[in-house]
């Protein structure tokens, strides 16, 4: 590691937005309990163009962005003896903090080595540099409420997050009855091929008649909504059986924007059914203050071995719907497309090293 910086993709200006500019940042020193990591593969998030349109980080610019993490380590901190430099990882960085997205060649991003595990051999760079933020979420949305559950309904289970929680439900919970839904063909084929039972067709079918119809009248005993829409949110909620349970991705219904906040019947379609409603939110643990972290951060830690033991058994496997040069036109181009909704199903690798297919 000669050089002492690299060109990072993410914005210099507060709330600039789309699309992003490339900068000169120096390559970070680990603290205690860090991991540097050389990042050789990542992909897109809606985080990425959220951040870079709101800042609602309170971060001052410049900021790299790009918070999923798969490469080696090019260096440790003080207190770390679980990795070694040229270890291959898979991690996520700190969501308020700097990401590794690079113009060019490979990134540079600290990662908590708590938030650090060895890259299975049978993932490549680019698949697993695909998984953290979104596996991450599906995985605080079900594992510790899937016990008993009989069935679960997951709409857009072709989406970046959807496709792993349907996965998970299926090839790690053995949820017996997985319904999916999408308005996409693709996106029915990739929920189909994660593992759901049934994929209802958005376009062309009543969801919650199908619903009903599926589980006596009853409804399902499990919903997780990862579509941020709020007219999706109010139809699911009613999806639900009596004394079930509703899982969000996010802050939740009524806040599907951060710049506004409407009045939601989501929880009262919720409690008329006297069930629980949970929000799935991994930005949350990243707005305590720094010293009273690491604390809370256990439940992450069990996702990110999760995420290293599931992929190694094949229990859970990242769709690549496309594979981006990390330039900062193809990066923006790909984070506009995943905005209007036009992207491809599953996930969008991004390739920042030469390795990245390995």
């Amino acid at each position: 590691m000669a050089s002492t910086s690299f060109r990072a993709i993410g914005y210099t200006e507060a709330r600039a937005g789309l699309p992003l500019v490339a900068f000169d940042h120096p390559i970070p020193v680990p603290g205690a309990g860090e991991v540097l990591v050389q990042v050789l593969a990542s992909s897109l998030n809606p985080l990425e163009y959220k951040l870079a349109e709101l800042n609602f980080m309170g971060r001052a610019a410049p900021v790299p962005l790009g918070f999923d993490l798969a490469g080696y380590v090019a260096a440790v901190g003080p207190g770390v003896e679980t990795f070694e430099v040229g270890d291959p990882v898979v991690a996520m960085a700190d969501c308020d903090g700097d990401g590794g997205w690079a113009e060019g060649g490979a990134g540079y991003a600290i990662a908590r080595a708590a938030l650090t595990v060895r890259k299975p051999s049978a993932l490549s760079f680019a698949a697993a540099g695909t998984l953290p933020a979104c596996f991450l979420a599906a995985h605080l949305a079900l594992t510790e409420h899937l016990a008993g559950v009989q069935s679960i309904y997951i709409p857009g289970g072709g989406g970046g997050v959807g496709h792993l929680a349907v996965q998970i439900a299926k090839k790690v919970f053995d949820v017996p009855l997985v319904i999916s839904s999408a308005g996409r063909a693709d996106s029915r084929t990739l929920a189909e091929k994660s593992g759901a039972d049934i994929v209802l067709d958005r376009q062309l079918q009543d969801i919650p008649r199908e619903v009903a119809g599926l589980t006596a009248g009853q409804g399902v005993d499990f919903v997780f909504d990862a579509t941020y829409s709020e007219i999706g949110f109010v139809e699911t909620a009613g999806l639900v059986r009596r004394g079930g349970a509703w899982s969000v991705l996010g802050v939740g219904p009524g806040r599907t924007t951060r710049t506004s906040e409407t009045k939601s019947p989501v929880a009262d379609i919720l409690a008329a059914r006297e069930a629980t409603l949970l929000n799935a939110n991994v930005l949350s643990f990243f707005s305590t203050p720094a010293s009273d972290r690491a604390q809370h951060f256990a439940p992450l830690e069990a996702g990110m071995r999760d995420l290293a033991r599931w992929t190694a058994l094949g229990r859970v496997t990242p769709h690549i719907g496309a594979t981006l040069p990390g330039t900062t036109e193809t990066i923006s181009r790909g984070l506009a497309e995943l905005k209007a909704g036009t992207a491809p199903v599953g996930k969008i690798a991004v390739q920042l090293g030469h390795s990245a297919g390995q």
